[in-house]
């Protein structure tokens, strides 16, 4: 059985960082990613999806992207449930992000943004966080080679 899913879009918000109990780092984020077609009303179609990275892919989305930056996601979809409040049964589907690439250089990221990006953007290349390959580029504490 295959679950694969690849995305392109922009983030719809900042990435938000939390901790597991034992410590391994969640970072959540929407991305709104176009259908290519368009409605009845002659717009633009998008959906809003819900994004969750772990560990050390969760601290470099964190501190690399902010709402607006282009993204290409490669992960799974999974689907969860729980009991909500007055014991409605909630479902949830969400990507799961195993490798998250930056899509728009330094100069792009500043021009969206109005001044400077985040801290560390690079200078025109795209760069990987992967979870599968222990959580980023090669030089973690600079994952896009400019500092």
């Amino acid at each position: 059985m295959i679950n694969s899913a690849v995305l392109v879009g922009r983030l719809a918000n900042d990435p938000e960082l939390r901790y597991t109990p034992s410590g391994t780092p969640i970072a959540t984020f929407r991305l709104a990613v176009d259908r290519g077609r368009k409605g009845e009303d002659g717009k633009s179609e998008t959906d809003w999806l819900n994004i969750v990275a772990f560990s050390k892919t969760a601290e470099l989305a964190a501190q690399y992207l902010d709402k607006g930056a282009l993204v290409g996601i490669e992960g799974r979809i999974q689907s969860r449930s729980w009991e909500g409040q007055e014991g409605k049964r909630q479902y949830s589907v969400e990507i799961v992000a195993n490798n998250v690439r930056f899509l728009e250089s330094k100069s792009e990221a500043e021009r969206r943004l109005g001044g400077t990006p985040k801290q560390g953007r690079g200078d025109g290349e795209a760069d990987d966080i992967d979870s599968d390959a222990g959580g980023g580029p090669a030089d973690l504490d600079d994952p896009f080679g400019d500092m």
